[in-house]
């Protein structure tokens, strides 16, 4: 049987699979932390001197990167890691169809065959047209972004950008303490300031400075007393995280009518659904003055599913041997 060698790379964890084509859920999935290994080839080594599936009897790789993909050397933006497409072709072999996807291009091509179990929708707006443009959106090490264009025939169309880098605006006073604290740390101050795990950080740690206490926790600890519930700091950043996202969702819809709907991914959202359906995300992403009747219909979601960019590699890997 045709497999195909599939991984999504981030900026922490290296994550593996093996899947075959025409099939798109992840088998023999193993989650390799980055800072394990000194670069991609002594991590994926690892990864196929334990993988039941010969090398030989592989025919397709796609690997998902975070960071861009289009350089004649493949940098990480959140991770020391790097290597050139012919480094890849190779090491795998030039009979086998390589293809490398930046890691929420391989999102997107994952909407096509994702479940409705695999989503929540958050809100209520109009149905998602399958047939109209969407946006993938995702916080975690960084800010992950990509804009959908689904074709009838063939792979999506994945728009190129670097979304999660767009200049981050404020609406209220919180919002301009919060971006009045970290304009003295980084001169300028990116959505990805503010939505990753080092974002949860950053706000928790304005807000508490904004109450006269000099205190930063990490994301993991911010999780553990949000689980204790006996932080109030904790609970008000969790909050206004809801709300940047929502801010910059709605610009985003605001610069393609993104009919198709809008998808959150990434490592942090899915682990507070319940508390992002509580929050103001949706009144802050309708929140746009004139244009609120123009953004509102859009329907979002936070997409459950344990591995999407995997998932969207399988995709892509179908597509590549059909091809051939």
């Amino acid at each position: 049987m045709s497999h195909a060698l599939i991984a999504d790379l981030g900026g922490t964890n290296a994550r593996f699979a093996i899947v075959p084509i025409h099939e798109y859920e992840p088998l023999e999935v193993r989650v390799l932390p980055c800072k394990d290994y000194d670069n991609f080839f002594d991590a994926v080594s690892e990864y196929i001197n334990h993988c039941s599936v010969e090398l030989a009897d592989i025919d397709a790789v796609v690997l998902a990167i975070a960071g861009p993909v289009n350089k004649p050397v493949i940098r990480f933006s959140n991770n020391p890691w790097y290597f050139t497409r012919s480094e890849i072709e190779s090491y795998f072999g030039k009979d086998k169809a390589v293809a490398l996807l930046n890691d929420f291009d391989a999102v997107g091509h994952c909407l096509k065959v994702l479940s409705s179990d695999d989503v929540i929708e958050i809100g209520e707006a109009k149905p998602a047209d399958a047939k109209e443009p969407c946006w993938v959106v995702g916080p975690g090490t960084g800010l992950g972004v990509s804009c959908v264009v689904p074709q009838e025939n063939g792979p999506s169309i994945i728009l190129p950008g670097e979304g999660g880098h767009i200049d981050l605006s404020s609406c209220n006073e919180i919002e301009d303490y919060i971006l009045t604290f970290l304009r003295s740390r980084h001169e300028r101050v990116s959505a990805e300031r503010v939505l990753s795990g080092m974002g949860l950080e950053n706000i928790y740690e304005a807000l508490a400075m904004r109450d006269g206490v000099a205190k930063r926790l990490t994301a993991p600890e911010i999780g553990e007393v949000l689980a204790q519930g006996n932080d109030s700091i904790a609970v008000a950043a969790l909050e206004q995280f809801f709300v940047f996202l929502g801010r910059v969702i709605g610009d985003f819809v605001l610069s393609v009518e993104a009919r198709g709907g809008v998808y959150i991914a990434g490592g942090i959202v899915p682990r507070y659904v319940n508390e992002i359906l509580k929050s103001g995300f949706r009144k802050a992403m309708q929140d746009k003055g004139r244009m609120k009747e123009f953004v509102s219909p859009v329907p979002t979601f936070v997409v459950m599913s344990e591995y999407p960019g995997l998932m969207g590699c399988a995709c892509y890997a179908s597509y590549l041997v059909s091809k051939a």
